[in-house]
């Protein structure tokens, strides 16, 4: 099924690449209806390649406790859901609207999803006071904030857990000189920038960055 992008959504590789890859994959009705409707609504979600290497991370780790940062409308919740039916999913989203959007889709495939309306990091925070360990944490939030979360998110990972941070390459702008970069994503751009080169200098973990939908760092420790 052939998916339609709006102005100014993330992407990296070229639409009829993407496009084409797609055409092999397969996913279940109430993903499309939720893409369908993020493309109605404006909403970013996934893009069909970064979705389709979260479900291959999460059916080969079949992480028991799974953290998500930034719901938005469900997407990539239902994706991690259906990926490993038997995982206990938590997901935070300080957007009530979209929350409760998420909510309905989660009740309708009947996936058992922790709902919390709360800021990320303080929600980590908490999580963290409380000795709470996750196998797989995803962070889709705000790009700006990406170099607060680094600390939170290894203090949280479980010793076989993994970290995965979507739209790490922004539109490609992470990749570009700062004469090229639009002013108005300078900030982001940047604090993504040292961001990644944060995350890859840590000792004792294994960290990619793949140019995939919009650009995925996948991280976790060696021991």
């Amino acid at each position: 099924m052939e998916f339609k992008r709006w102005r100014n959504l993330s992407e990296i590789l070229p639409q009829d690449v993407e496009e084409f890859c797609n055409s092999f994959n397969s996913e279940e009705p109430i993903l499309r209806e939720l893409r369908e409707l993020a493309t109605r609504e404006k909403v970013p979600i996934l893009l069909p390649s970064a979705a389709q290497l979260l479900r291959l991370i999460v059916k080969l780790r079949k992480p028991r406790k799974v953290l998500e940062v930034g719901t938005g409308i469900g997407y990539s919740t239902l994706t991690i859901h259906f990926a490993s039916p038997e995982s206990s999913i938590t997901t935070v989203d300080s957007n009530p609207k979209r929350l409760k959007t998420a909510e309905s889709f989660f009740q309708r495939a009947n996936a058992p999803v922790e709902t919390v309306l709360a800021d990320g990091l303080e929600f980590m925070r908490e999580a963290l006071s409380a000795g709470e360990e996750y196998d797989l944490i995803f962070i889709d939030s705000t790009k700006g904030e990406y170099p607060f979360y680094i600390y939170k998110v290894e203090a949280l990972l479980s010793d076989r857990g993994i970290a995965i941070f979507d739209n790490v390459l922004f539109r490609g702008l992470v990749a570009k000189d700062e004469e090229e970069i639009p002013d108005k994503y300078k900030r982001s751009t940047n604090l993504l920038k040292l961001f990644l080169n944060q995350l890859v200098k840590f000792p004792n973990y294994f960290t990619i960055i793949l140019p995939i939908g919009d650009g995925f760092a996948i991280h976790q420790p060696l021991r």
